[in-house]
Parts: structure tokens; sequence; C-alpha cells
């Protein structure tokens, strides 16, 4: 377009100064003389005849000679073609510039993408070179077997490597886990062991390991033999146990082994099928197992645990089927999902279990668990149980547990629980009822709060008459830096009948906790969580052990010592 343009300007002034020549007048001046009828003849098809008059003459025709005609068609030509004289010729036109600028900018552009094309090629060949793989010789006789492909290209190099080898690479550091946690299921900062291993098959399965150990002074120095003789009176049984009140920490001035545990998990995808296995031994599955069945020995008929309850904690089948947002399906036997508090000491604020996880609320669960995420901070659980801590049912009635929970702000997550059902042996007709209410609140600056408010209610169960316990326990928890914790909880309970504690009271307890955590191991994938602990406890009846008597109140000091690995490596 520029250079048509161009030519055509060209073109229009040679012609004007060719025409001025022949009349002896310049261009720019007026053609005086120049008679405007004067026209061009053609003598055929390409030639022209220039006509030129003046008006005191007559009419002079002058033809051109063909070979100047030709030279000047020749000349005419050069100049059209030759773009530096076509510009040069229009330099003062802005217009012209500015697209001969973006022409020249484009040109630079292609030249510098060809120039990479360039290099891209050749760093792919170098690449070709340094993972070609040889094809192995075939060994003698061997020449009927198929012979193996060596990777033509990256693409079959890649998939190769996918199905012959491990990755190699070792793991990236793993942030300390997230202490204490909640729940029934391990951490979600646990890391599974197919991403740590490198074996695909173990994608998302997650172990963790636990060994609690404790030391327990009581300033009320109760006599062993005392409260070993009111076992049969004491809703909490075990061995040789010497501190009253108390759920597993129950040994006085004994350096004490816990319980040692191990828990496994699958966690299934949608649409796939996972499980969550965990096992323990030591004192809490003692107490646990022997407190639920209601006495110490061999299993005996009616009792609701059989011999491997004892050491087995929780043991279910999990699926989330494709429906909305994921149905998740868990059936077996579950830790319970009621209150603050669960068996572990290390997953919650304080060491000392509360009067509310002892007396008010089950142990475990067995039937079938629902839940489904509505929103991202909005759930729905349903629970059909045997019973309260039930392997075996006591009776033909089942336990329904609908349970909500909701998130609406960051710092603010709302949980309810409700259980109903018939607990008495061999009876379905008197009917127990708990509910279970928490609200947590933080972090704000390192603070961290937590209510946890329960009430039961069961028909009949007390000399024909209907049982009732509840009341409050507040947590607070200030973090002053990544390893150092310290948590309090104050507590009231009322058991009106005596039905939960063996005693009609009230009890109050105060706990401070130190939680000191030390990451040790790879990575930090361990923890030792050293807890110093002073607990102050009162009844308004004679329950506490002292000396060798009962008094109201006790004052206990005691020390846990407990290592957690979350991880496998």
């Amino acid at each position: 377009m520029v250079r048509s343009a161009t030519r055509s300007r060209v073109y229009s002034r040679f012609s004007d100064q060719f025409a001025g020549y022949y009349h002896g007048t310049d261009v720019a001046g007026s053609p005086t003389g120049f008679n405007p009828e004067a026209r061009e003849v053609r003598a055929g098809p390409g030639r022209e005849l220039l006509t030129v008059s003046w008006e005191e003459e007559p009419r002079l025709n002058i033809r051109v000679p063909r070979l100047v005609r030709s030279a000047l068609v020749a000349l005419l030509a050069v100049i059209i073609c030759n773009p530096a004289y076509a510009l040069a010729g229009t330099s003062s036109d802005p217009t012209v510039t500015e697209q001969q600028k973006k022409i020249d900018a484009l040109t630079t552009q292609i030249q510098q993408m060809q120039q990479q094309q360039t290099e891209l090629i050749n760093e792919l060949k170098e690449v070709k070179k340094e993972i070609a793989v040889p094809t192995p010789a075939a060994s003698p006789g061997a020449e009927a077997a198929a012979a193996p492909t060596a990777p033509k290209t990256i693409g079959d190099y890649v998939a190769k490597l996918e199905k012959t080898k491990v990755p190699t690479t070792p793991a990236q550091p793993i942030p300390p886990a997230s202490w204490p946690v909640a729940g029934i299921y391990t951490a979600p900062d646990t890391k599974d062991i197919g991403q740590i291993s490198g074996f695909e098959w173990l994608n998302g399965v997650k172990i963790r390991g636990l060994i609690d150990t404790y030391y327990d002074y009581n300033f009320n120095h109760p006599n062993q033999a005392v409260v070993n003789a009111n076992q049969g009176f004491s809703v909490i049984k075990g061995h040789n146990i010497s501190v009253e009140g108390r759920t597993f920490d129950v040994n006085n001035q004994s350096f004490s082994f816990s319980q040692a545990q191990l828990e496994i998990e699958k966690v299934p995808d949608v649409g796939g099928v996972g499980f969550d296995l965990k096992l323990a031994a030591g004192q809490t599955p003692d107490i646990i197992f022997n407190t639920i069945n209601g006495g110490l020995g061999p299993e005996a008929p009616g009792q609701p645990l059989s011999g491997s309850d004892r050491y087995l904690e929780q043991a279910s089948l999990d699926y989330i089927a494709p429906i909305g947002q994921g149905l998740r399906i868990d059936i077996g036997k579950f830790v319970t999902h009621i209150g603050g508090e669960t068996i572990e000491t290390v997953k919650n604020l304080n060491y000392s279990h509360s009067f509310f996880y002892t007396y008010a609320i089950p142990f475990q669960d067995s039937g079938i668990h629902l839940n489904y995420p509505w929103t991202g901070t909005f759930y729905t659980d349903f629970y059909l149980l045997n019973g309260w801590n039930a392997t075996i049912d006591n009776n033909l009635g089942k336990t329904f547990g609908p349970s909500v929970g909701w998130t609406p702000w960051p710092w603010l997550s709302l949980v309810g629980n409700y259980l109903y059902g018939p607990e008495q042996f061999n009876n379905s007709a008197h009917k127990r009822q708990l509910f279970d209410s928490q609200v947590m609140v933080g972090p704000f600056a390192g603070w961290n709060f937590m209510a946890n408010y329960d009430v039961g209610y069961e028909e009949r169960v007390v000399a024909r008459r209907d049982a009732l316990w509840m009341g409050p326990a507040l947590y607070a928890r200030y973090a002053i830096n990544e390893w150092l914790e310290p948590s309090i909880r104050g507590e009231y309970y009322w058991d009106r009948n005596g039905f939960t504690t063996g005693v009609p009271q009230s009890l109050y307890g105060l706990t401070a906790t130190l939680n000191t955590k030390i990451p040790i191991g790879k990575a930090g994938g361990s923890m030792l969580l050293v807890r110093p602990e002073l607990r102050w406890d009162h009844s308004n009846a004679s329950f506490f052990s002292n000396h060798n008597t009962f008094r109201n109140r006790q004052i206990l000091l005691t020390v846990q010592i407990a290592q957690e690995t979350r991880r496998y490596g």
C-alpha cells in the first residue's frame, strides 16, 4: 500500500516535468500559452502521442521516438522498484514513517523467535541424547521372546519410568504436627505412607503411634488397699488403683505405663473404600474394658464386651458414596464422638480427663455412622448404634445419634450431639437421653477457648426413679510460642441420683496444665510431649480417698511424658 502510493506520486511528478520540458515552461509556474483543449492521441495499444500547442502558432504534434520512450519506461521501473529511493521521496510523510517502524519491529521479533526456536531444537536434541536407553541384548535361546522396545520419545521414557521405578527423591521436610487435635480420625497433617515411601498402592494410608507414661503424686496420700477395697462400689474399675475419681491416671506415687497405641487408617476417596484400625495395650484399655463390663475377672454372660475388645479400640470399614458432596459411611467400632475430649491424652487440652468424660458420656460405640458435608462450613452426622459402650447389644433396641456441626466464622465452631435409646440390660422400654454441646472460639492473639455442656437423663433406673446428670466445663489455652502452651480447665458436675458416679454429689474441678512440645526425629515427624499438671478436685460428699478413710477433696500433681509418632519413616 505504501509503495503503490509512492509510486503514483513519483509517476505524476515525472509526467508534469516531462510535459513542462516540451512546453518550455516550469511545472510550478503558470502554463502560459498552453491550450487547455490539447489532448493525447494514441497511435495504438500502449503507444502514446504527446501533443503540445501554442496559441500564436499552428498546432504542433511531436512524436516521441520509440527508443526514448523505452528508456523512459525502464528508468521509471527502476525508480518504482527501489524502496529506498521511493521512501526517500516520502520521508516527510509521518504516516509512512510510523508504518515503516512497525514493519521493522515485527521483523525484529520474527528474527528473535526464529533464533529461540533454533535454540530449543538444539536443547531437545541434547535431552534426547542424555535419556537414551540402550536396548538390552537378548539372552541366548530367547529369540522367540519378544524383545523389549527401547523408548523412542520422551513420553515413552517417562511412561516406562513410572511403571518400573520407584521415586528415589527424598521426601520434603514435614511441618510439625498440630497439637492438640480432636476427633476419631488421624490428624489432617498426618503424612501418608505412600507419599513418603513412594509406593503408589499405599497412597492414602496413614500410620500413627503413641506411647503414654505418667507419674502421679496425690496430696491426700490414699491407702491403696482402701481404694481397692472400694472397687465394688466404684464406677471406674482397674487393677491396683490408688486414686479415686480419676479416669486413667489412677496410680499414686508410681511410674505408670498408661498405654501404647498403633493406628493405621486408609482415607477413602469418593467412590472408594478405606479403613481405620486402632490397637492399644496397657492400663488405659484395661480400665475401659473393666469399667464397661462392670467388674473384674473373666467374661460373664450379659457383658457388652468380648475379650478382643480389650485391645481393639477402633475398627471400621469406610466408604464415601458419590452422592452430592460425598456421603461417608463407616461401619464397625468407633471411639465416641461425644464431648470435647477423647481417650488419647495427647489429643486433649489437659492431661487428665474431666468429670464429664469420666462419668457422663460413653467411651466407645459400635454400629453405623453417616456423615455428609453440606457445605465447607456445615455438616451433619447420624449414628445407629448397639448402645453405650456395647459391642454386643444388651437388649433388642438401638440407640440413635444425630449430630450437627457449623463453623459460621473461622474463629467460631458449634457442635451439637444427641443420643437416644434403651441402655438397660434386657430392657428396651426405658430410654436414656444425652445432649452434648460444644462451642469453640479462637484463635485470638494466641488464645483458644472451648465450652462443653452435657445433660443426661434415663428413665426408671435408680430405685425405679429417673436419673439426671449435667453441668458445664470451660477450657482456655494460650500459645506462648510453638513449643509452650499452658491450658486451664474449670468444671462443675452434678449427679443428682449418683447414677453415674456412685454417689449423689456435686463435683468441682480446676486443672492447670503446661503443655511442652519437643519435636524429635526426622523432619519433626515425632513429638515428645511433657505436661506437668496441677489439679484440685472437690465434692460435697465423701467421695475421694484420704489415707485410710474418705475425704471430700483432693489435690493431685501429675507429670506426663508421652511420645506420639504420626508418620511412617
